[in-house]
């Protein structure tokens, strides 16, 4: 028999998904390196095959078909990082248990008490923006104590923070599967759309990419279905689409080409009208019930409302329909390719279980991790999606009866619809019922005296002109609130040291792009293509500003990461009809497009303060120039 710690080993190696060192193991187990040696070497011989595999450079790793083979069960996954732990502790606290055992806690994680203590300290520091939040330790026992409301927001920071840039990231959502290379399977796609014509929405283009890597898993792992499919739907453009594409891919993998996939695949294009070509055995207002209820139970358990994404609803009736058809067919779903979303998202993934038991619930089918790990993808990329075009949130105090007050809202919805979002209206004030809906600001017919840090604005009942201009500047203000927020973050992560260039000298702009861009080709951020892009788009109209700098940027071609580039002159160069001192090379990736918006706003705020681009002009070195740009 292996010992306990023969047996965490396993367990963590299979939870790494990559290789580890002996001294990582060691660590983790607070062991030395030669007993990890030994303890694989005995875990090797008892299962009399390699299951774990060693490198002298890389360490050790697990063999995942042996470790299926072998029929090994493997426990709860076990937080690694002082973060991973910090977020698997709340976590439990939340939803799991009222108060954790820190002895037991040790075990569960392998670290000491100093780790833990360590732990709980960052804990308290993530907590502090929540008054009601505090955790509280009795002897050797911690438990969360508050606000439901303030629990809800902690959840969702944590989230937000977890999904941020990926879900909606194709390269991130790409490295989910290692057979095969997503982004090139991405490309063949929008070239068979290019052939036909057929436009996708841009939010929904990671969804259908997951289902396409979903299906391509399922080929290659042999894992068929057949369903009763209208035949009618070859005649449609989503089965001439989804064919030629399942066709190339199949060319390009070397794998078949599976009818009911490329049905299945068409259905998910058709979107709403697809539902005029099934004859599924799954009712579908029973799955479409399901949804709802699964959303109901999402939105009531997390306070997460996706119950206006059409895009989520459409992907997970696809999804569920599939799910049960496989349920009734006993086939199971490999999970190789998708093992890290638990890790890296473990809170997504707990939206995911919760769902899967509304699903069980409803089906009577027992949902396994495989299948939970697929939901995640479509709970992550429809969180990602509310974050990135979240509207501001207004309540309203009106104490005016429904005749008089209803026509003022339906003004504030047709006039700022787009931005805000009146989520309750009230016929007086009382503060914790007003911030039970979170709101960004308040608008009023009273005058209102209260202590919340929240915006509020007085306007009249009949919105004049005045009050609408009062709405505009506070919406503005919001904006350029939040689009400072997402600057600083893209700013640490996109100016680089190595990209940063300061007291240089050069006689034209045509020596300036090409220091620039051959740098970031040197530095496998971008290739040939993306530097005679940024000189095409040069060529039509110069990239100078009267202001005294310059933004070259490409028109189509993308660079391999998202980043700036950053030169200062001693001396100004002629750069079309200005003299400029200030350039910012500008490469952004495809799947990032929506870090442009972020950066002509902190630009167009930057290039009317002159004293603020007077301080960047006179910078000797990276660090002022990022102090000058993140204050």
């Amino acid at each position: 028999m292996l010992s306990n710690r023969q047996m965490n080993v396993i367990n963590i190696l299979s939870d790494s998904n990559n290789w580890m060192t002996g001294k990582e193991i060691a660590k983790i187990l607070n062991v030395t390196d030669r007993t990890i040696r030994s303890d694989i070497e005995s875990i090797n011989k008892y299962y009399d095959c390699q299951l774990i595999e060693s490198n002298r450079r890389a360490g050790y790793h697990i063999d995942d078909i042996l470790l299926a083979k072998q029929d090994i069960e493997v426990k709860e996954i076990v937080p690694q990082t002082s973060h991973e732990r910090c977020i698997w502790i709340i976590q439990e606290l939340l939803f799991r248990n009222k108060e954790i055992n820190l002895i037991q806690l040790q075990e569960r994680v392998f670290v000491s008490g100093y780790s833990i203590d360590n732990d709980l300290k960052k804990i308290r520091k993530i907590i502090e923006n929540y008054p009601s939040l505090k955790l509280i330790r009795s002897k050797n026992h911690i438990r969360l104590e508050g606000e439901e409301i303030d629990k809800r927001k902690l959840y969702k920071y944590l989230l937000t923070e977890e999904t941020h840039g990926n879900f909606m990231n194709l390269n991130s959502i790409a490295d989910f599967w290692t057979d095969f290379d997503l982004l090139a399977i991405k490309d063949i796609f929008e070239e068979v759309c290019e052939k036909y014509d057929y436009k996708i929405r841009e939010t929904t283009f990671p969804m259908i990419m997951m289902h396409a890597g979903v299906a391509i898993e399922r080929i290659i792992n042999h894992n068929y279905l057949t369903s009763d499919i209208d035949d009618r739907l070859v005649e449609s453009t989503e089965y001439h689409v989804s064919y030629e594409f399942f066709e190339r891919v199949s060319k390009l993998l070397d794998i078949e080409i599976v009818d009911d996939e490329v049905k299945r695949f068409s259905l998910l294009l058709l979107g709403k009208s697809s539902g005029d070509y099934r004859k599924s055995n799954n009712n579908k207002e029973d799955v479409k019930r399901l949804i709802d209820r699964l959303i109901e139970q999402i939105a009531e358990y997390f306070g997460v409302d996706f119950s206006k994404d059409w895009d989520l609803k459409v992907g997970l009736e696809t999804h569920i329909r599939s799910l049960i058809e496989r349920q009734r067919n006993k086939v199971d779903v490999t999970n190789l390719y998708l093992k890290e979303i638990k890790r890296k998202y473990p809170l997504v993934f707990e939206m995911a279980i919760h769902s899967a038991k509304v699903i069980e619930k409803f089906t009577g089918y027992v949902i396994d991790e495989p299948e939970i790990e697929f939901l995640a993808l479509h709970l992550g990329a429809a969180y990602e999606r509310i974050d990135s075009v979240q509207k501001y949130r207004a309540v309203v105090i009106m104490p005016h009866n429904q005749m008089l007050s209803k026509p003022c809202i339906e003004k504030l919805n047709s006039r700022f619809g787009d931005r805000m979002e009146v989520v309750k209206m009230f016929t007086f004030f009382e503060e914790s019922q007003v911030m039970e809906y979170e709101p960004n600001f308040i608008i009023t017919t009273l005058q209102i005296k209260h202590n919340l840090d929240v915006p509020t604005i007085q306007i009249s009942l009949f919105l004049n002109y005045e009050d609408e201009s009062r709405i505009f500047q506070l919406l503005n203000q919001l904006d350029k609130e939040r689009y400072s927020a997402d600057f600083k973050i893209l700013v640490k992560k996109m100016i680089r040291k190595d990209l940063f260039h300061v007291h240089e000298t050069y006689e034209s702009s045509d020596e300036i792009i090409n220091k620039l861009c051959n740098e970031l080709v040197e530095k496998d951020l971008a290739d040939e293509r993306y530097k005679e892009d940024v000189f095409r788009r040069e060529s039509m109209s110069a990239t100078s500003f009267s202001y005294g700098f310059a933004v070259p940027h490409s028109m189509e071609v993308s660079t391999k990461e998202s980043c700036l580039s950053v030169m200062v002159l001693d001396k100004p160069v002629k750069w079309g009809d200005f003299d400029v001192r200030l350039i910012i090379l500008l490469g952004i990736r495809d799947t990032d497009n929506s870090l442009l918006k972020i950066f002509f706003e902190w630009l167009s705020n930057t290039v009317t303060d002159s004293k603020k681009l007077a301080r960047l002009l006179a910078v000797n070195n990276y660090e002022d120039f990022m102090k000058e740009v993140l204050e």
